[in-house]
């Protein structure tokens, strides 16, 4: 893989992020959502702080999701109906490249996301709201894992939708089985009891919600993040190939 045309798509991306209407609507989205949550939880009166602060966190959980959807969906599809992926398969530029140049700016938008918007509100607030320390760290690893994980499944369904709305549904269908798979699993028999709950994406991430940072929650996100870069990259491969 050529780095530097991994690098020139990265910052082609971020150039397009922050030089139109979606960064603004994005972060600044997301931030008020957050203040939103923030406010409700606990400016209410509530003292047990690690409860407001592991509430607080799921509700962050939610705007990851929504954030990393809304700018992952277009991500491959507008590329296409814009006609330039046909250029960019056109020229010496591996899908690899392709894939893992706009993953890279998947991962910094989860970044800034993590860190100035959900990671500072603890900190800024803390003479009204004493978060633990440790729940805001261990919190704050599962948002980004969260997040680098939703952008990976929106990238996969860019790369098969033949526009946004179908980018969005195919990303939404994923995420809303892997969200309730956990919770239907005791319909089923021990082995596969286990191996559905452990698809459970909301079983994964309140463990980090809570102040844990558990092994299987990493190696479940990050091993869901290389599958769907993987599968984005063969969809794209059948794509180049059929023409």
């Amino acid at each position: 893989m050529n780095w530097q045309t991994a690098v020139w798509i990265y910052k082609k991306e971020l150039r397009l992020f922050f030089g139109t209407y979606m960064g603004p609507l994005v972060l600044g989205g997301t931030a008020f959502l957050n203040a939103l949550f923030v406010m409700i939880l606990n400016f209410n009166g509530t003292a047990n702080y690690e409860i407001a602060t592991y509430i607080t966190f799921i509700s962050f959980m939610t705007t990851i999701l929504i954030a990393m959807v809304i700018i992952s969906m277009g991500s491959i599809v507008e590329e296409r109906n814009k006609g330039t992926l046909e250029l960019l398969f056109t020229s010496p530029i591996t899908d690899l490249e392709i894939v893992f140049g706009k993953f890279m700016f998947g991962v910094t938008v989860c970044a800034i996301i993590t860190v100035f918007i959900n990671g500072l509100f603890p900190l800024l607030l803390y003479a009204f709201w004493k978060a633990p320390f440790y729940m805001v760290a261990s919190g704050s690893v599962g948002v980004f894992l969260l997040g680098i994980f939703t952008f990976t499944i929106g990238m996969f369904g860019s790369s098969l939708g033949k526009n946004q709305m179908i980018s969005l549904l195919i990303s939404v269908l994923i995420i809303l089985t892997l969200w309730v798979v956990g919770y239907f699993s005791h319909l089923f028999q021990a082995t596969t009891r286990k191996v559905l709950f452990h698809l459970h994406i909301f079983s994964h991430f309140a463990a980090f919600a809570k102040g844990v940072l558990p092994l299987t929650g990493i190696v479940f996100f990050l091993s869901g993040t290389f599958l769907f870069l993987y599968l984005t990259v063969k969809v794209l491969e059948s794509r180049r190939w059929r023409g």
